[in-house]
């Protein structure tokens, strides 16, 4: 009988052992969502503004930047060749388990009128290889017709479609699949 005390003894601090160091991961697993993380809105955008073919200088190009509710806005002044610049745009958000809607939208503004010239949105992020290389530079004519653009799929991301408007041609279309004039 005297065996079998230490055995019990050894066995429920075993157990209580197992059932702390389990608990404790369901507990971290559970509140994860709770933790920000860094999410990309927008990579690093670079190009040009052209009116009938010339360069547009002084004209105020916004970028805005969508995270559900939350807006964030940017403006910069073309340089004599038309060319604008933005830096990366990374925000911190809590995880969630419900979808959030992400949209990148470029515009210039041209004496009262507001143009639109690129326009992108997805679930949860943009931060998709195809999206971050077709901004490294564009080249954007105010009198082009609105163009759809299908990219290809991120392989990290699959069964997520990216589709973009857009005013612009792309130094780099090799991630375009489909570019369509829209009515």
């Amino acid at each position: 009988m005297f065996r079998q005390k230490p055995f019990a003894l050894l066995m429920a601090a075993l157990s209580f052992l197992i059932f702390i160091v389990f608990s404790q991961q369901v507990t971290a697993d559970m509140f994860a969502w709770f933790k920000k993380k860094e999410l990309q809105l927008s990579p690093k955008v670079t190009g040009q503004i052209l009116l009938n073919g010339q360069p547009v200088q002084g004209i105020t190009v916004l970028r805005d930047l969508n995270y559900g509710d939350e807006l964030y806005t940017d403006k910069e002044i073309t340089d004599q060749e038309g060319h604008f610049s933005f830096p990366p745009k990374t925000i911190k958000i809590k995880d969630s388990m419900f979808d959030t809607d992400v949209k990148h939208s470029l515009y210039v503004e041209r004496q009262s009128e507001v143009i639109k010239f690129f326009g992108i949105s997805s679930l949860n992020t943009l931060d998709f290889n195809s999206f971050n290389v077709l901004l490294k530079h564009m080249t954007c004519e105010l009198t082009h017709p609105d163009y759809g653009l299908d990219l290809k799929p991120d392989p990290s991301q699959p069964g997520v479609y990216l589709g973009a408007i857009s005013k612009c041609s792309f130094a780099d279309e090799s991630v375009v699949t489909n570019k369509e004039k829209m009515e």
